[in-house]
Formats: C-alpha cells, structure tokens, sequence
C-alpha cells in the first residue's frame, strides 16, 4: 500500500520531525483557577525564541495532508521541547501568565497525557516570576556580569603589554 512516504523508485522518504526528542513530545496540557472558579489565561504564545521560530522549525509545504510530517514544526510547544536541556532535571515553559496573582488558594487542572513511569521520571507544575534577566536567581547573570568585565580588563592589560613592548622593539630599531 502506498502510504505517500514510498516515491516511484522505491525510496524510503524520511518523516520530519524525527528523532527520540521529537517523538517524546511533551503532551500534557494544563488549566489554573482562582478559588471563586474563574479561569486564568495562561498564554501559550510567545514562549519559544524568536530565531527558534524564524530559522529553526518550519512546516512542509501542505503538511496536514501528507504522512511525512506527522506533527506541527511551527508549534511553540514543540519548538520549545526541541531546545534540549544540558541537565537531566529541566523546566521548559509551557505558557506566561500576565496578569498579577493575589495570595489565595488556586487550583491546578492538569490533563495528564504524557507518560512517565516506562522510564521512572516525574512531573512538576512549577509558578516563577521572571524578568529581563530570568528568575529571581541572579546566581548566572552576575557571573556573565563579572566573567565579562574580567575579558575587557585582561583586554586593555594584553593591548597595553603589547603597545610597550611594540615601543621597545621600535627604540631598538627592530621590526
């Protein structure tokens, strides 16, 4: 039976998107309530980066209709899975809530369809409020900070070891 994936000459078409990361993807789908019921928006746009969106992932021409591609490339919850963790324990976001949270009881509603038990893994729903430079952890934006002004002070010592030492050899008629 020709599935759409086998050309004329007999070639096996490769499926995209492929690999083990792209075929765990994360499923599970997630719903926030105030105590009084009400929903709270959690948007799911804007989640992956920009250049992930742009360069990155991009469906195949008519890909709903061809058994090649079997998942939406284009969609920010896969592209944000795709961007894989340095770290065998790793958060990935799942969606931005823009509205201010009042103390007070909330409820999680979570439709659990990702599977963790075949490999003993676990699950956390975790609220953080971030800004420009991340988390409240300031930890690696402080490094980046420090690590950057010790380049640019190693920088002006090596540029002026080697203007002293360009002046000597030119008082000593070298080149």
């Amino acid at each position: 039976m020709d599935d759409g994936t086998t050309p004329k000459d007999g070639l096996q078409l490769v499926a995209t998107p492929c690999g083990l990361i792209a075929k765990s993807m994360f499923t599970d789908k997630y719903a926030l309530k105030k105590e009084d019921g009400n929903l709270i928006d959690i948007h799911e746009n804007d989640i992956a980066w920009e250049s992930d969106k742009e360069y990155k992932f991009n469906n195949s021409y008519n890909w709903r209709q061809t058994p090649v591609q079997w998942l939406d490339m284009e969609d920010e919850h896969f592209i944000v899975w795709m961007r894989t963790a340095g770290l065998p324990n790793f958060r990935k976001l799942w969606g931005r809530i823009t509205e201010d949270l009042s103390a007070g009881e909330y409820k999680v509603e979570i439709d659990n369809t990702y599977k963790v038990s075949d490999f003993s893994g676990t699950k956390s729903f975790v609220l953080s409020t971030t800004n420009m430079l991340g988390g409240r952890n300031y930890f690696l934006a402080v490094c980046y900070i420090v690590v950057g002004a010790l380049c640019i002070v190693f920088a002006v010592i090596f540029f002026v070891a080697y203007m002293r030492k360009r002046q000597y050899n030119a008082g000593n008629g070298e080149q």
